[in-house]
């Protein structure tokens, strides 16, 4: 094939990669979507079932400082300073009170105000006792959004703003109750800490303060029995904020309308004169809640399942970091129907069953990390049989070529100069085709190869980032949803963050395999070709087989930067790739070795 043939097919076929690259669509519905932003901007308002829960919590959240005196945390110390009064420079500094602290939602439940409380004299420092300062009523997320306003000199809303919403998001939760059938006939009046956040505060204190069994996890997440769930003990996916928090995104007359529910809110609690149009987000500060909580879902891919659960990964708080996300089928040929029919050709040929087939798989091995892996592994050995038989052809093809190396030798060295000479260059290129076709090898499949080569990857890649499962669960802290890069960027509290080693052994391992994978065809070629080296040196092949070595080599480093950037899952499955090829090599060799070595 001609140098510029080559260049224009290599074009090609990159310029089609990045289209289809360009191309993928998200499985993420809208409503996805919504539990995505929810699970991001959640409730920043905190309940609790008595006054004395409320104040353990404060007392626990200030013994978090470093070297924080607990004796002295009491509610004798506790000074207030309200927010809304701070704004306007005044700063309330008395004796703990409760109703500059607490709200009453029901006879059941208080919720903290939005305020800053001060512990005097608690923290220890050279000796000496000083004060110590906590923000409470707010989530990590308003947080971010408030702070960098302000940076930016934007007016915030005000902070009965933030609490009043979250009663209003509260209150509109239990109007959709009836639709989770355990949590029918609850109402505002026997609302609970219990099925509002679905486990006790006595559990809750344990896990905060980390020294936990994993078994107590499970049971917050999931309840004690999730098939029937008792209502004293749900477990947070089964309880009122995670099965109905979403309703703040979902807009019922327009489901992309994600923001126009919390509009619809703010404007029926001025109506109520719980607030006043001062209390509201200005236009920038909206824009910047509303910018910042899109940049955050705009890339969601994580959304095939194959029937309802709780996925993803949207904080490093284990209890809540997973969001309700929908099945995408009821069974198969359905979901598959519809992967085609509002996705796209790819989607539906590759992406969709090659997800759910993770998915399956995960389940089966049993979603604990370890499950994931075995997973990706098994999809692999599926993909690279099915790739080995479609590209069969070219492989045999290839492997005849290299048997043939011999003769294609004495050709070579029969014409020494068919780089340069013209006519010697089109009486080579005669012979060739003439021993190719004595020997039916087609040396055009090997491009079958790298054509096919290509969507498979970028199928692949798709169902990786979009199987749910892989975002759940980690095999030694790493989550097969996080990028080697990210995890091994991630260097505040180094040596001992959870998953920065096994990322670092995966990628090493990866990296090792694909070289390994590369070379090992070259190491059995170059010991075939021990005898054909000493009839004699010809220039053109030297340059081709230069060039193939540069190619390989290129083609190795991106795949190993790639998997460096991509999702953890990619990683592993370019190790179980690279195995692969090796073990395909070798026995493809040993095969014609038998077949053709004597010949």
């Amino acid at each position: 094939m001609k140098e510029k043939t080559k260049k224009i097919l290599f074009g090609g076929i990159a310029l089609a990669t990045v289209a289809l690259l360009s191309s993928c669509n998200s499985f993420c519905s809208d409503n996805d979507v919504s539990n995505y932003m929810y699970g991001y901007d959640t409730v920043n308002t905190t309940f609790f079932g008595s006054e004395e829960n409320g104040l353990d919590y404060i007392k626990d959240s200030f013994k978090k400082v470093a070297n924080v005196d607990a004796a002295k945390v009491d509610a004798g110390n506790v000074l207030v300073e309200v927010n809304k009064l701070a704004e306007e420079g005044k700063i309330v500094d008395t004796a703990y009170s409760k109703d500059l602290v607490f709200g009453e939602y029901n006879e059941n439940l208080l919720y903290f105000k939005p305020v800053t409380l001060k512990m005097k004299e608690v923290v220890v420092k050279d000796g000496n006792a000083t004060d110590a300062e906590l923000t409470f009523g707010f989530s990590t997320f308003t947080s971010e959004v408030i702070t960098s306003a302000r940076k930016n000199g934007i007016k915030t809303p005000s902070f009965d703003y933030f609490s009043k919403m979250d009663i209003k998001a509260v209150d509109e939760m239990l109007k959709k109750v009836d639709t989770v059938s355990w949590l029918a006939g609850v109402t505002k009046e026997n609302l609970t800490y219990e099925t509002l956040y679905g486990y006790t505060y006595a559990d809750y204190k344990v896990y905060r303060s980390g020294n936990y069994e994993s078994d107590l996890l499970k049971k917050m997440k999931n309840g004690v029995n999730p098939e029937s769930p008792d209502l004293s003990y749900l477990g947070r996916n089964n309880a009122v904020l995670a099965r109905l928090g979403a309703i703040k995104f979902t807009n019922e007359k327009d489901v992309k309308e994600h923001f126009a529910v919390i509009e619809s809110w703010q404007n029926d609690l001025i109506k109520e004169g719980i607030l006043t149009s001062n209390d509201l987000p200005g236009q920038a500060y909206w824009s910047a809640y509303q910018s910042t909580l899109n940049i955050k879902v705009a890339n969601l891919q994580t959304c095939i399942t194959v029937e309802d659960g709780y996925y993803g990964a949207v904080s490093d708080d284990e209890l809540n970091n997973n969001v309700l996300i929908e099945g995408k089928g009821q069974n198969f040929y359905e979901g598959w129907g519809n992967a085609f029919k509002e996705h796209g050709f790819l989607e539906g040929l590759l992406v969709y069953p090659l997800a759910t087939m993770v998915e399956n798989f995960s389940h089966a091995f049993g979603m604990n990390g370890v499950g994931q892996i075995f997973a990706v592994i098994l999809t692999t050995v599926i993909v690279r049989l099915l790739f080995m038989l479609v590209t069969l052809p070219a492989t045999i093809s290839q492997q005849k070529m290299q048997y043939l190396q011999p003769e294609l030798a004495k050709l070579q060295a029969k014409y020494p100069n068919s780089k340069e000479n013209q006519y010697e260059k089109q009486k080579m290129a005669q012979a060739q085709m003439a021993l190719y076709k004595k020997n039916k090898v087609h040396p055009f499949l090997s491009f079958l190869t790298i054509i096919v080569q290509f969507p498979v990857f970028i199928c692949v890649w798709n169902a990786m980032r979009g199987s749910a499962s892989l975002s759940s669960d980690a095999v030694l802290g790493l989550r097969l949803s996080d990028t080697i890069w990210n995890t091994l960027t991630k260097v505040n509290g180094w040596p001992g963050i959870p998953g920065w080693w096994t990322a670092l052994v995966l990628f090493i391992l990866m990296g090792g395999a694909q070289v390994v994978a590369m070379m090992i065809p070259n190491w059995l070629n170059k010991r075939r070709m021990k005898k054909v080296e000493k009839l004699g040196v010809n220039p053109a092949q030297d340059q081709n087989n230069k060039t193939m070595k540069i190619t390989q080599w290129v083609m190795t480093i991106v795949i190993i930067l790639m998997g460096f950037t991509l999702p953890s899952a990619m990683g592993v499955y370019w190790l179980a790739g690279a195995l692969f090829s090796a073990a395909q090599s070798l026995i493809m060799h040993f095969v014609f070795e038998h077949k053709y070595g004597n010949k």
